[in-house]
């Protein structure tokens, strides 16, 4: 069978000893991000707190999640890639006016 077929990939399942999403941040960050675990830390932390944080909005974690690609982005592939990168979206027909 596919590798699709047989069910969750491990890769999904925690890490021993990480029993809060601190504890899995950490050792993604030890273990796999390195020098991208602030950015990377920031999302996983935009997502978990999606739509329950007081005083943001989901928009504001939406456009967290865009700076920060942004940031990784740049950080690999510099700031003409992140302009180009940007002005593709603007320019598409689903966000357009």
């Amino acid at each position: 069978f596919p590798s699709h077929d047989r069910g969750p990939s491990a890769y999904y399942d925690l890490p021993k000893g990480c029993n809060t999403l601190n504890d899995l941040i950490e050792w993604k960050s030890e273990s796999q991000w390195l020098g991208d675990s602030f950015h990377l830390a920031n999302v996983i932390k935009a997502a978990w707190r999606w739509g329950i944080k007081d005083g943001t909005t989901k928009a504001y974690h939406a456009r967290k999640f865009i700076y920060t690609g942004a940031r990784l982005l740049m950080k690999y592939a510099g700031k003409q890639a992140v302009r180009e990168a940007l002005e593709q979206m603007l320019n598409d027909k689903q966000f357009s006016d």
